[in-house]
């Protein structure tokens, strides 16, 4: 700025000389300052002091407050003393509840955390209060916003932000099938679940298009809901009772969407588990919940169990909770997987099975579907923290998935180990070998490792030391093939397992190594017993590998890679063809040793199992039954 009034008529202008010239015989500037003389006078010496700055920005902030409608400093302090208020794993309509008592600017402010998270825009805030002070109510500014493309961005990203916040609910959901998404959404908002009537027509509107954000905004808009906005809370539902002793046992099977069952690890699992249930002097009834788009594979996995305890099994068939809850007369329920998350909706008490959290273990082979695995640990957390007793398979999923990962105390937790599938492969019988050999064109002698493809299965892996393996002396002389039992079209680490293959230049290697597809339940002791061996690769299992004690019942042997979980039961593993699962050359060497030994460590090898191998499915069923009889025991009558 210039200073118009301080030089005299005439004067040279302050420009036209150097800074040098000008201060030729002045006193330095830093004396000058450091004698207190020399300093402006007036606004300009002023500016540098702490007070004048200090006013100078409230000023600024008051201007800019006048400027966008609201006072951010102000909202945003009041605004962290408000969010204490809303307890982490709270229910929206219980946080909105307590949103829609403030005052418009509190109101908007909060409401672009809950749904956008982040504090409002000044044109946005300004549009939004215009409205309520002309007359529009809350819920309908809280339902534009949550139907904005912003929210449906918000949404659709990982879990993030602060976790009382129904954008974080959302995140959580948005990944789920949509009849998890409806009974979870719908819980949060109308503080209950869906009528069985409302489920299918929910789920069809999904089916036909219909965005979520639209289906929550339409939730929220109803009079039920607006409602609970303005209402006290609900009273909380009274506590199940006790009979003094509980003989229906519910076995839930109401997965999200349509899954496999049968031949498949959950569905052997929970057969084996019934039929041990069953065979108890209880009398026990069986109650089996499941939904309507596994109806049909839930009677294949009972349907043996159906024709042979008749009146005892009975499966129950509906998409709603509160149908199921009104309609199904357990006791109890026996929870088989984790990640069913309409479990969390049961009302009486639950025991739940947690086989692995194998995500955690791996997170490298697992970080392609984030998002899910997030999803399912989320409904983990929530399961296990509301279930009576939590089940696991060996002490190191015990120390890891429940005490480190879940944080479980310790009396909620135990160990009940699985058991060979005796009785199960009694009832199979044995396929002629001529038949097994035919229909599968297995002609010469296999090695088998019956799993489904997952990440953690390790297939490439084995192809690849099958391969070191055949192109040994032993190995060509061997005519050995490798067989699995699942497609390798669409199956995870499709890729990887085809790359494996690709680098088999010996057509005659390549075509010794065949994919069967999924095999009948009833087939699968044949085709352990004709085979030269089992290998078992895995990186990672909760509990013993099944494939370890179903080959030694059937007197195959068995190589398998050193996990920690098949250590609990194997004290001594001299018999055994072990080997590094991440390791192709001592896989290579552990499958010549399996091919070299043939039968005749098999003696061994069950003897090393001990007791594991002599337990059965009954035994398995007692120490359930055990807790079930604690349960009753300790729930009010």
């Amino acid at each position: 700025m210039k200073r118009k009034g301080n030089r005299k008529r005439g004067s040279i202008k302050r420009g036209s000389q150097s800074r040098k010239k000008r201060r030729k015989h002045a006193r330095p500037g830093r004396l000058l300052r450091k004698s207190g003389k020399g300093r402006r006078k007036g606004r300009r010496g002023r500016k540098g002091r702490k007070g004048y700055r200090r006013r100078l920005a409230r000023t600024r902030t008051r201007k800019r407050a006048v400027n966008t409608g609201f006072d951010a400093v102000r909202l945003r302090a009041s605004n962290e003393s408000f969010k204490k208020q809303l307890p982490v794993g709270g229910r929206i309509i219980d946080w909105f509840r307590e949103m829609f008592k403030l005052d418009h600017d509190e109101f908007l402010w909060e409401l672009y955390r809950q749904i956008l998270q982040r504090e409002p825009d000044a044109a946005g805030f300004q549009d939004h209060k215009q409205r309520l002070e002309n007359g529009t109510a809350k819920v309908w500014i809280a339902a534009s916003i949550i139907q904005s493309q912003e929210a449906e961005d918000v949404f659709g990203r990982g879990p993030s932000g602060e976790a009382n916040t129904a954008a974080h609910v959302f995140q959580h959901l948005f990944p789920a099938a949509d009849l998890d998404f409806i009974h979870a959404a719908h819980a949060h908002i109308m503080q209950r679940e869906p009528e069985a009537e409302r489920v299918a027509s929910y789920a069809a509107t999904l089916r036909q298009g219909l965005q979520r954000r639209i289906w929550i905004t339409q939730l929220l808009l109803s009079d039920e809901a607006q409602r609970l906005l303005t209402s006290a809370d609900p009273p909380a539902p009274a506590a199940p009772r006790s009979s003094g002793k509980y003989r229906n046992i519910g076995i839930f099977l109401c997965f999200g969407s349509q899954i496999s069952m049968d031949g498949e690890g959950i569905g052997r699992f929970i057969a084996r588990l019934s039929e041990g249930l069953l065979a108890l002097d209880k009398g026990y009834t069986l109650h089996v919940a499941t939904t309507e788009a596994n109806f049909k594979e839930t009677n294949a996995v009972f349907h043996a169990l159906l024709d042979r305890f008749k009146g005892r099994v009975l499966i129950h068939h509906s998409d709603s909770m509160d149908m199921i809850n009104r309609n199904v007369p357990a006791d109890v329920w026996i929870v088989p997987y984790i990640g069913m998350a309409l479990a969390q909706y049961l009302q009486k008490p639950i025991i739940v099975c947690l086989h692995d959290l194998v995500y955690l273990h791996f997170p490298e082979l697992y970080a392609g579907n984030q998002a899910h695995y997030q999803y399912v640990h989320a409904i983990a957390q929530k399961i296990t923290a509301r279930a009576a007793a939590v089940v696991f398979d060996s002490e190191f999923t015990r120390r890891h998935e429940g005490h480190k990962f879940l944080s479980l105390p310790e009396h909620q937790t135990t160990v009940i180990r699985f058991a060979a599938p005796r009785e199960e492969y009694s009832a199979f019988g044995v396929v002629s070998e001529d038949t097994i050999r035919s229909k599968y064109k297995l002609y010469g002698p296999y090695i088998v490792f019956p799993s489904v493809i997952r990440l953690h299965k390790n297939h490439e892996r084995l192809i690849d030391a099958f391969h070191r393996f055949r192109l040994t002396e032993a190995g060509a002389a061997s005519g050995l093939k490798l067989v699995f039992t699942d497609d390798l079209a669409n199956r995870p680490r499709q890729q990887e397992i085809t790359a494996a293959l690709n680098v088999i230049g010996d057509p005659g290697i390549r075509t010794s190594i065949q994919f069967l597809g999924r095999i009948p339940s009833g087939e699968l002791p044949s085709l352990y017993k004709y085979a030269s061996g089992t290998v078992v690769p895995t990186l990672f299992e909760g509990s013993c590998p099944f494939p370890i004690l179903e080959s030694l019942l059937m007197d195959t042997p068995v190589a398998y890679g050193r996990l920690e979980v098949v250590e609990e039961v194997i004290s001594d593993s001299s018999s055994f063809a072990t080997f590094n699962p991440r390791d192709q050359l001592e896989m290579a060497d552990a499958i010549a040793r399996l091919w070299l030994q043939g039968k005749s460590v098999v003696p061994e090898q069950k003897a090393a199992l001990g007791s594991i191998l002599h337990r059965n499915w009954i035994d398995v069923a007692r120490d359930y039954s055990v807790i079930v009889d604690n349960i009753a025991a300790s729930t009010p009558s």
